[in-house]
């Protein structure tokens, strides 16, 4: 096919609106791993300094998901209740990352579920900020179980929930 041929047409204002979900959930789930590595380097590592904590925050950045939620769950990391939660997260972000679109693309082309689709996706978004809220409690309750002062962490997530 020559390049000349090739015309790419324009997204249309559903399928911007679906980019758009998409890309809400995608970020909603990396604040989800970040957390997730955050947890696992302080509770299971426990550096001592700044600097060793960021090294080791790097390495557990690169992990899927699934393998980070495997070492949460081995460590028992997380009660089990927001681990049962992860794990129903995890096959939503998969569904998401893996077959979403494909699986969904002779229906979105009929226009049978597009609401659907973007429900779906709004719901993965919704569960990863109350995972996040959830993640984030139980790291405030570790720091300070361990004696660290938490109040102006508290202070500043409430402010950035309220606004």
């Amino acid at each position: 096919m020559e390049n000349e041929k090739c015309k790419i047409k324009s997204a249309s204002e559903q399928e911007l609106s679906l980019y758009c979900f998409v890309g809400e959930a995608l970020c909603a789930i990396q604040h989800i791993e970040d957390a997730i590595s955050h947890s696992i380097v302080l509770k299971i590592n426990a550096p001592q300094t700044k600097p060793e904590a960021d090294q080791l925050l790097e390495k557990h950045r690169s992990y899927t998901l699934g393998k980070a939620m495997k070492i949460c769950e081995g460590a028992s990391l997380y009660d089990e209740v927001l681990q049962q939660e992860l794990n129903k997260f995890l096959s939503e972000r998969n569904w998401l990352v893996h077959r979403s679109i494909a699986h969904s693309r002779d229906e979105w082309d009929a226009n049978v579920s597009r609401e659907k689709l973007f429900g779906r996706l709004k719901a993965i978004t919704t569960h990863a900020q109350r995972l996040l809220q959830l993640i984030e409690k139980d790291l405030i309750e570790f720091s300070e179980a361990k004696g660290k002062g938490m109040s102006s962490v508290k202070a500043y997530i409430d402010k950035h929930y309220v606004e």
